[in-house]
């Protein structure tokens, strides 16, 4: 494309005899090139002519970055056109045919330059990639002194009251009217701040809270990941996409699943698996049950199979295989992201979607998203292929092994292998430098998103040295404010929370076996208990039992459903007898860190 922007440019800086015609011709070549004409570094009106060049460049570098940071990809052309056009309009005089053989000569140079640069780094990719491969092999016989991490009984997984604590962030901001979105950060729709990311990771770390933890807990847990859905389908959310469709793609469809946005779609697609995997619930299998209404009174029905559906499509149809984000941006991250979807979707429902893509998926994600060196990319253009550099640190490329021990475990492990030795030195120290110090979050000056999604996947592998030295390393570097029972970390975004609570509620492979193997749900359950006078540090039930752990003072009522209808059972030695409709409802003193039983009448 260049190439051809190039040839016409200088066409008509060679064929033209008209000064203007020649400046514009240097504008297409270059941008901001027109400015050129007459610059100079002895006469004021030379240096004019070429600070306006360097602003025309600087102008074309800013319209780069709203192309990637918001898919607008009209930007780049048109300022680039916009330039040429602004720079053949003014009034120059006579072209200097020096001016002409210095571009030239400047352009020559950037490309020999450009191409010992690749040159050079593909020579060191080379290298790299043979040291690497040494230092795979060489951890053959370590990896169960690295992913040593114990698997932790599901019976026995039980919240502390700091935990609660730190849970009560996202229940408190997702129990909260629909419309109302107290406590969010507003700071930008199009990126890494949106809103919707908020609401994604905040219901994916009460998901995994209540798989791991409370898996047999109803009420206010269940309550508050089907407002998370719901407020992802507020028209606030999601009316980005109106813009940067038309922008990105040049349409006004509004919808935000009609076409490639797996940021969206995918995003959304895992919290309702997540949602269904934790509480053994289908309400968003429901028809229609996930429907967009847009102020115009148009309506998008959506649910669960049709977002998965789209899903694979978009897939089929994509060039790179993997699905666009921003239009045209394609993220290895997201879409590990909703291939998780995907496939929990698959184990929930019986069916066999994955099995059909899984090898196309792993075959692109190899060949199109590793860069030179072994790593994978951030991200890529679908239009015109260009990468950016792995830059932000260790997160972007720690992150994608928490879903890639989903997809491909081998993956997974291969690429945390080759990042591990980024975070400690020669000594055996932590390296907190490795961590870049811009919170994904909200564009703060904090490490808190780094770390937490670093012990994210640490978490998830089992690797506890690291997992303890990011949680260590973010409680000093943010440390944890507790605040009318809530524990919130000052300079940490709502994101990092998110995911920090993820993290928490990990263990070794427990996001695969929730995605792969979801745990049904049956036995007796907690309901309907009052928060937040009422905190739930676990539940879980077996053998038409429950055994619970319950925080709270004072009588309190406590409801059940569950139950055998019409049998007898007792709780803490208190006799109660289910309706017909398997439920029950009885007081019960409450005393700080209080455990509850409830057991059938002459049960064990």
């Amino acid at each position: 494309m260049y190439l051809a922007l190039l040839g016409a440019g200088s066409a008509i800086l060679f064929v033209s005899h008209q000064d203007n015609l020649r400046i514009f011709g240097m504008g297409l070549i270059v941008p901001g090139g027109g400015f050129l004409a007459h610059a100079d570094i002895c006469t004021q009106n030379g240096i004019g002519h070429l600070l306006a060049a360097l602003a025309g460049m600087a102008a074309f570098g800013f319209s780069l970055m709203i192309w990637f940071g918001t898919g607008n990809i009209l930007a780049p052309p048109l300022v680039w056109l916009g330039l040429a056009m602004g720079a053949a309009t003014m009034r120059h005089g006579a072209l200097r045919e020096s001016t002409v053989d210095m571009v030239f000569a400047g352009l020559a140079l950037t490309m020999g330059a450009t191409a010992v640069a690749m040159a050079t780094w593909f020579a060191l990719g080379r290298r790299q990639r043979r040291i690497d491969n040494t230092y795979l092999a060489s951890q053959t016989g370590r990896l169960d002194l690295i992913f040593d991490a114990d698997i932790t009984p599901a019976h026995a997984a039980e919240m502390s009251l700091e935990h609660l604590q730190r849970l009560r962030f996202a229940l408190d901001r997702a129990l909260q009217p629909l419309d109302q979105f107290n406590g969010f950060e507003k700071i930008d729709q199009f990126q890494t701040a949106a809103t919707r990311y908020q609401l994604n990771f905040l219901a994916y770390g009460v998901a995994l809270t209540q798989a791991r933890f409370t898996p047999a807990f109803r009420g206010y847990m269940h309550d508050a990941q089907i407002a998370l859905l719901d407020k992802q389908a507020q028209h606030q959310v999601w009316s980005y996409w109106k813009l940067e469709n038309l922008w990105g793609n040049l349409r006004a469809d509004p919808d935000p699943v009609a076409r490639e946005n797996i940021m969206y779609t995918g995003f959304v697609a895992l919290q309702m698996a997540l949602f269904s995997a934790s509480t053994g619930r289908r309400d968003f299998s429901e028809t229609g049950r996930f429907t967009l209404t847009h102020p115009s009174g148009q309506r998008y029905a959506h649910d669960a199979a049709s977002l998965v559906q789209r899903l694979e499509h978009e897939y089929s149809t994509s060039p790179y295989y993997l699905i666009a984000c921003e239009p045209n941006w394609v993220y290895p991250l997201c879409n590990t992201i909703g291939a998780s979807a995907i496939m929990a979707f698959d184990a929930q429902h019986q069916e066999q979607r994955w099995a059909a893509r899984a090898q196309d998926f792993r075959h692109h994600l190899e060949a199109e998203f590793l860069d030179g060196f072994g790593r994978y990319i951030p991200c890529k253009s679908a239009r015109t292929g260009l990468a950016l550099p792995a830059v932000g640190g260790v997160m972007p490329l720690a992150m994608p092994c928490f879903f890639l021990n989903v997809i491909a475990p081998d993956l997974a492990r291969r690429q945390w292998l080759l990042l591990r030795r980024q975070l400690f030195d020669r000594n055996g120290a932590f390296r907190r430098r490795a961590f870049w110090p811009i919170d994904t979050g909200n564009y703060g000056f904090s490490r808190a998103s780094a770390y937490s999604a670093t012990a994210l996947a640490a978490a998830e592998l089992g690797d506890s040295a690291v997992y303890s030295a990011c949680l260590d390393a973010l409680e000093k570097e943010c440390p944890s404010v507790l605040k009318d029972g809530v524990i919130h970390r000052r300079k940490a975004s709502v994101w990092a929370h998110g995911v920090e609570l993820m993290a928490r509620a990990g263990a070794r492979d427990d996001f695969r076996d929730v995605i792969a193997a979801p745990k049904p749900v049956t036995g007796p359950q907690l309901d309907s208990l009052a928060y937040p006078a009422i905190l739930v540090a676990s539940a879980h039930a077996g053998h038409d039992a429950l055994r619970a752990v319950l925080y709270a003072d004072g009588v309190h009522a406590i409801g059940l459903r569950g139950l055998q209808p019409n049998a007898h059972y007792l709780a803490n030695g208190i006799p109660i007898t289910a309706n017909a409709n398997g439920q029950a409802r009885f007081d019960l003193a409450l005393n700080g860190r209080t455990s509850l039983h409830v057991q059938p009448q002459g049960g064990g």
